[in-house]
Formats: structure tokens, C-alpha cells, sequence
């Protein structure tokens, strides 16, 4: 296509947009009659209320708007000051329209709060998710999204990239609908590069619909990045600082340009922190039940230079037969590199005899690459559920490591020292390719059905080499070195089957899912190829009892196939006495999910669940070759259940307080056989989270968040409980285009979360001190529309 032709299709298609426009004119008063200079008029389509003009009005009140397309629109009508009014129905065929005058009214202070008027709930349940108001959350700022996500009511986090949605282990995390295709402490080194103030909404699915990907045994963790609405021209800027044992800080802004159908925006942050933290681990080794050799083990861990960068732009434009095509970019990149100390102490048992001690520095040079592109078409038909569209992904990552590990040996027994090191150096890339086809067609009034196909592409190249120190030389380990190559392809096709009777909705489904599985190991000249397939039946009923409480229930069938690192045999170096390695004879873990909930005037909620699972991937520690090392390795660990209740309730207290709380109750039971151990691990456990918002006059506001997680059982593992407070203000300034916040992080909690593991001969208490207190001040301004 040449660059003549292109421009001839540009200029053909804007001006099929402007003929296809129509014009919407009025003026906006004050109570008293007075035009009302400056005062918003929005063009809202109907039915769906999308935003698809805005206008200022003159001096004279009056405004002018542009209207795409035929058809019904309305008009909301907002200035500072003044309560909100929407006008009525108004069609538009092509010719210019004149709407009614519009007076607005003043409100009301009385008190030295203010009215909150249309916020939503800082927590929603819906018949299929739930889903959690980051955007209007004061406290979002100063967290990254990995942060950001260990405080969200309903999840369990880890720290390492692994979640739980009502205490059933399994998420799998996607942003904008899209999956990350990374997993464990790659998917966590970029959830903490990315900022909580860059997202919009979580939702949490913990039984979806066939058109989702089957993958994640516990549902799905869907992270809405937010975007521009704005009509015109306009963008932001920001800064941030902040101080917990170090001080750590950011900055970033945007544009966006919103015009004829035609909406494109960029928006990039740098941030960087640091942090002091240290850890205490204590191993207790047996041999028939009796205590032999007993580890304490101490590590001083410290950040002095992680930094990160994010880039995210986009366009999308929509025609005026209803298609929209959009495409994005996301660039992501980032470095971390911390050092520790580590002391480890040494007993023989029953003599009670310290027998060694041991001195480590370890350094970490760590650094990733993301790439993530998009590109999707939604054709519509008549009616807003008839559609085709077409989607493609294309994500290619890298990780780079370069981490040493130095030990001084001393044998308490023969008053020697025996130094020792390691290096481990990775070399990580994989790429994804994914594209997918939906559509959608209503049937009758009531129902309507929706058929698609999708396939995935994923393909890792991991090289690993290990040094050792050999009496002052280093010298490669050919044992451990190893270079692994692992090809993931997935067919996948879906129908569903939804509708509505009365007042009952319903939606059945059926996905069904072709895996291929080839695992290289190159340096062994060993094949591992596995193929399956599998259905994935679902569905949900929705039951209206009367206009104030509502029946639901649901159940989906789920699916974790093991990961690149779960099947890679060779060892990976956590420090000089932990490591971890592969098992390529994992199989599938796959559960069963069933819910059902009531609703009450959209406030209360109630939700029981049961899951069952099997073949469950659960990372086991273990003795190493040697006394005092441990060995992490995955296994499939047999049975497990999980029976859960959950209450959340929206309140609004006094009109300037409302307030969300979450309360989660659950109990897992794992059993089965690893090797020659039984299993039998089981433990209740419960979360709670409640927020509060205060909105006062002169843009205050001020909102506190309370959670707390007993401990948690996972595969043979229990927590101890973790519990906080945190507390966060902000004010408006320069009309309402500025804003200051300070938050305050870990204003109370709990400064020592535990962990006891406890596998066949070997039993471990670990103890950390994280720094999780820090305070943060942030300055924002947007200019333009």
C-alpha cells in the first residue's frame, strides 16, 4: 500500500465520520437564570450511557455537541458546586437539534462534610466476580500492584507470584483481560514494576466463564489499567518520595488525545526503591523420629539499587458503522539488586554439641525485559450482543541473572576454615503468541449464544551455568549447568448458551482444551512430550427473589499445567544452602469449583464455596545432598478440599462515610503420598478486610484500611497471621486539576510473619522482618481536558 493510497483512505474515512455527525445545542443556567459559564455538557449514548462528547459552555451558557452516529443519546450536565442533572431522551437522525434549557441547582453545605453522590463501593459483587475500586482508593498510591494485591480482600498472597482466592491455591494473573504468561518470582518482579496507581480495578473470578482460558485451578486475577475518558487533549504528571528504612520514590505522567472516534494515549513511570530486611530460619533433621542436627541460620538482607521503568501506549478508533479497532503496546523493564549476609549455626543431637559456623555474602544481579503487544477488532451488528472479534497477542520476556554466593566454613571441631562459592548465571527468554476469535449472537429477545476459538504459542529458551570455587579458582560445575528448552501450544474452542426466563438468568458452557507439552533438555539430549485434552464444563444461574435479594450459583471445572520450572530438572541457587529443581514427571493438577450466594439490595452479600482438587503441584523442601542444605522440589501431592464462606457488606454510615468489609472463613485439607511420606495436612483459617472513606469540603479526603489473615495451610505448610492498618489522605488543589496525598503503610502491623514446614525427616520455622512500615508523599497535576 503506498503512502498516497493510505492517506486517500484516511482522508475518505474522517470525512465519512463528519457527514455521519449530528449536532446536539442548548444552554446551561444557574437557579436564578444566569448563564452559567464553564459548566460541563456530556453526550452519553444509550443504552450502555458511553461517554461520546463533551462541551464547555460560553459565557452565554451555551454548548454545542457533536454526535457520532445516529441514534438515542442523553445529556449529563455537571460544574463544581452544583448537583449533577441528566436530561431526557433526545433522538438524533441528522438534522441539528435543539435540547431544553437546563437549570442547575446549587448544593447544599451544612455541615463541614459534603454529600458523596454516585461513588461506587469500594468492593462489587457481580453473578460471575468480584471486583475491587482501586482507581477511587486514596491508598492505592505509594503500593506496586504486588503490594497492592496482598491487601485485597479475598486473596492470599505469597510474595514470590503465587495467589490464593478464598484460600484456594492456583491464581492465574492476567492484565486487561490478557494473560501475563510468566509465573512465580518472573510474574512478581513485574507486578512490583508496576505501580497501583496505574490500575483501575481488580477482578476476581473464581468461577469463570468458557470464554476464559481453563488455566488457574483457583480462577482468575484480571488487573484493569486505567484509561483515558476525556474528550480533547490533556494528560498528567507526577511525583512521589517516600521513606521506610530507606527512601524509595517515582515519577511519571501521560498523554491523551480523545477526538471523532479517534482515542490514543501514552503513559510512562519510573520508580525505585530500597529496603533493609533480615530473616531467621531454623532446620530440624531426623532420623526415626529423633533429633540429629539442628540449623539456625540468619540473613541480613539489603536494596540499595532496584529500579524500574514502564511504558504503555495505545490507540483505538471507532468507526461509524460501530467497529473499533485497538491496538497497545507495554514495555516494562527492571533491575534489582540486593546483597546479604548470612550466619549459620550448627548442633549435633543428643549431644548438644555446636559443630560448625558459617559466614556467607550472597550478591544478586537481577534484570528483566517485557514486551507485551496487542491488536483487536470488534465488528458490531445490529444490537450490542451480535459482534465478531478478533484478537492477538504477542509477548516476548527475558530475565537475566547473575548472582554469587561466598562461604567461609569453620569446623568447630578441628578449628578449620574451609572457603567456598558459587555463581549461578541464567540466561531466561520466552515468547508467547496468542490469537483468538469470538462471537456473539442473540437468538431470541431472552437468549443468545457465543462460540470462539483460541490459540496459544509459548516457547522458553532457558541457558544455565554454575561455577564453583575450587581452592582459590573458579571452575564450571558442569553437574548443575544445563541448558533447557520447553514448547507450550494450546488449541482451545468454547460455546456458550446464556438466557433468561422470567426471573431467572442462566448461562451454560463448554470449553474444551488441546495441550502439547515438549520439554528439552539439551545438555542431557533428553525429550520429555506430553498431548491431552480436556473438557472444561461450566455454568451459573442468577435468581431474582424480588427487587431486593438475588439467588446465584456457579461451578467450573479448572486446569494447572506444570510450568517451565517445575519440570526443569536442573538446580537453580536461592543462596548457598537452598535450592530448588524441576520434576519432569509432573502431571496436570485439575479442581472442580462450585458456589452458590445471596444478595441483599446490592450491600450484603454472602457466598459458600467447595472445591476439589487433584494432583495438586505443591513445592515440597526436603534434605539436600548434604546435612544443612534444602532441597525444593515440586510434586504432586493428591487430594485436596476447600470449604469456604464469605460475607461482604457495603455501608454508608453517614452521608460524607462510607465504608466496605470483607470476611472470609475457609479450611483446607490435603492428603495423599510424596514418595514414601503420607500426607495428611489440614487447618482452618480466616481473613478480614474493612475499609473506610471519609469525604470532607474543599476536596479532603481521608481513607483507612484494616486487615487480618490467620495462618494459612497450604500442601504441608501452615502461616502464622498477618494484620494491619494503613491510613491515607489527599486534597485537591489548583481547581481541582492538582492533588497532594500522603500515605501511610504498615501504620500498624504485624512486623514478624512465620512459616512452619513440615516434611518427612525434615522440619522447618522460618521468621521474617520485611520492611513493610513506610510513609509516602505524592504530588499529581493534570492539565488539559
Amino acid at each position: 500500500m503506498t503512502k498516497s493510497t493510505l492517506l486517500t483512505i484516511l482522508l475518505t474515512s474522517s470525512a465519512m465520520g463528519m457527514m455521519a455527525q449530528t449536532k446536539l445545542s442548548g444552554k446551561i443556567f444557574d437557579k436564578n437564570g444566569l448563564p452559567l459559564k464553564g459548566a460541563t455538557a456530556s453526550l452519553l449514548r444509550l443504552p450502555d450511557s458511553a461517554l461520546v462528547a463533551q462541551a464547555d459552555a460560553d459565557k452565554d451558557g451555551s454548548y454545542l455537541l457533536h454526535a457520532p452516529k445516529k441514534g438515542d443519546y442523553m445529556i449529563r450536565y455537571s460544574s463544581v458546586g452544583y448537583a449533577t442533572a441528566l436530561s431526557k431522551s433526545y433522538p438524533l437522525s441528522g438534522a441539528e437539534q435543539t435540547a431544553t434549557p437546563l437549570f442547575l441547582q446549587p448544593i447544599a453545605h451544612t455541615m463541614e462534610t459534603v454529600n458523596v453522590i454516585g461513588k461506587q463501593a469500594s468492593v462489587r459483587q457481580y453473578a460471575d466476580k468480584m471486583v475491587v475500586d482501586v482507581e477511587g482508593s486514596v491508598l492505592a498510591e505509594g503500593n506496586n500492584v504486588l503490594e497492592l494485591l496482598e491487601k485485597t480482600p479475598g486473596l492470599v498472597a505469597d510474595g514470590k507470584g503465587n495467589f490464593s482466592i478464598q484460600g484456594r491455591a492456583g491464581a492465574n494473573v492476567r492484565i486487561n483481560g490478557r494473560d501475563m504468561y510468566v509465573s512465580g518470582e518472573q510474574l512478581a518482579s513485574i507486578l512490583r514494576g508496576l505501580q497501583a496507581s496505574e490500575v483501575s480495578k481488580l477482578e476476581l473470578m473464581s468461577n469463570p466463564a468458557a470464554r476464559e482460558d481453563a488455566s488457574g485451578t483457583a480462577g482468575i486475577i484480571n488487573i484493569i489499567t486505567k484509561r483515558n475518558t476525556k474528550l480533547g487533549f490533556g494528560g498528567d504528571a507526577f511525583i512521589r518520595a517516600g521513606q521506610g528504612q530507606k527512601f524509595y520514590g517515582g515519577l511519571g505522567g501521560g498523554l491523551h488525545y480523545k477526538v471523532n472516534g479517534l482515542d490514543m494515549y501514552i503513559q510512562g513511570n519510573k520508580s525505585f526503591d530500597r529496603s533493609n530486611s533480615h530473616n531467621l530460619t531454623e532446620r530440624s533433621f531426623f532420623s526415626q523420629g529423633n533429633l540429629m542436627t539442628f540449623q539456625r541460620q540468619h540473613e541480613r538482607k539489603q536494596l540499595d539499587d532496584a529500579s524500574f521503568h514502564s511504558v504503555r501506549a495505545g490507540a483505538k478508533y471507532e468507526f461509524t458503522d460501530g467497529g473499533i479497532l485497538d491496538g497497545s503496546v507495554h514495555w516494562m523493564t527492571g533491575n534489582y539488586k540486593p546483597y546479604a549476609s548470612i550466619e549459620m549455626d550448627s548442633w549435633n543431637y543428643p549431644e548438644n554439641i555446636q559443630t560448625a559456623h558459617a559466614i556467607s555474602t550472597n550478591r544478586f544481579d537481577e534484570s528483566f525485559k517485557n514486551w507485551t503487544f496487542n491488536i483487536n477488532y470488534l465488528n458490531k451488528y445490529e444490537g450490542e450482543d451480535h459482534f465478531l472479534k478478533f484478537n492477538f497477542d504477542f509477548a516476548p520476556h527475558g530475565n537475566d541473572y547473575n548472582n554469587r554466593f561466598k562461604t567461609d566454613q569453620f569446623n568447630l571441631q578441628t578449628n578449620t576454615k574451609l572457603p567456598k562459592g558459587r555463581t549461578n548465571v541464567q540466561d531466561l527468554s520466552n515468547t508467547t503468541y496468542a490469537g483468538r476469535l469470538d462471537y456473539s449472537k442473540p437468538l431470541t429477545d431472552s437468549s443468545k449464544i457465543e462460540l470462539g476459538w483460541k490459540a496459544t504459542y509459548f516457547f522458553i529458551n532457558n541457558d544455565v551455568i554454575n561455577t564453583l570455587l575450587d581452592n582459590g579458582t573458579w571452575i564450571p560445575d558442569d553437574a548443575t549447568s544445563n541448558r533447557f528448552q520447553y514448547t507450550q501450544h494450546i488449541e482451545a474452542l468454547y460455546a456458550i448458551y446464556s438466557g433468561k426466563y422470567r426471573q431467572l438468568e442462566y448461562q451454560a458452557g463448554l470449553r474444551g482444551e488441546y495441550t502439547f507439552i515438549n520439554a528439552n533438555q539439551v545438555t542431557l539430549n533428553k525429550k520429555n512430550a506430553q498431548r491431552y485434552f480436556d473438557l472444561f464444563p461450566s455454568g451459573s444461574l442468577l435468581y431474582h427473589l424480588n427487587d431486593k435479594n438475588t439467588l446465584r450459583t456457579s461451578f467450573s471445572s479448572r486446569i494447572e499445567r506444570p510450568g517451565d520450572h517445575d519440570i526443569n530438572v536442573f538446580r537453580i541457587y536461592e543462596d548457598a544452602y537452598s535450592y530448588n529443581e524441576g520434576n519432569p514427571d509432573l502431571k496436570p493438577e485439575k479442581s472442580y469449583i462450585t458456589e452458590i450466594g445471596h444478595g441483599y439490595k446490592n450491600k450484603l452479600f454472602t457466598t459458600l464455596g467447595i472445591s476439589y482438587g487433584r494432583d495438586m503441584i505443591n513445592w515440597i523442601v526436603r534434605q539436600g545432598d548434604r546435612i544443612g542444605e534444602n532441597l525444593s522440589r515440586p510434586e504432586n501431592i493428591g487430594r485436596y478440599l476447600n470449604y469456604s464462606a464469605s460475607m461482604m457488606y457495603n455501608q454508608t454510615l453517614r452521608s460524607w462515610w462510607t465504608a466496605s468489609h470483607y470476611v472470609n472463613t475457609f479450611y483446607n485439607t490435603y492428603s495423599g503420598e510424596i514418595g514414601s511420606v503420607n500426607l495428611d495436612s489440614k487447618g482452618a483459617s480466616w481473613t478480614a478486610n474493612s475499609r473506610h472513606t471519609l469525604q470532607f469540603k474543599y476536596g479532603f479526603r481521608t481513607e483507612i484500611a484494616l486487615y487480618y489473615r490467620s495462618g494459612i495451610t497450604t500442601g504441608p505448610s501452615r502461616t502464622d497471621k498477618r494484620y494491619g492498618v494503613d491510613l491515607a489522605a489527599e486534597k485537591k488543589l489548583f481547581g481541582d486539576r492538582g492533588m497532594i496525598k500522603l500515605t501511610a503503610n504498615g501504620l500498624l502491623r504485624n512486623a514478624n510473619p512465620q512459616l512452619i514446614t513440615t516434611y518427612g525427616d525434615l522440619k522447618v520455622f522460618y521468621s521474617d522482618f520485611p520492611d513493610n512500615r513506610k510513609i509516602l508523599l505524592s504530588l499529581s497535576y493534570r492539565f488539559g481536558s
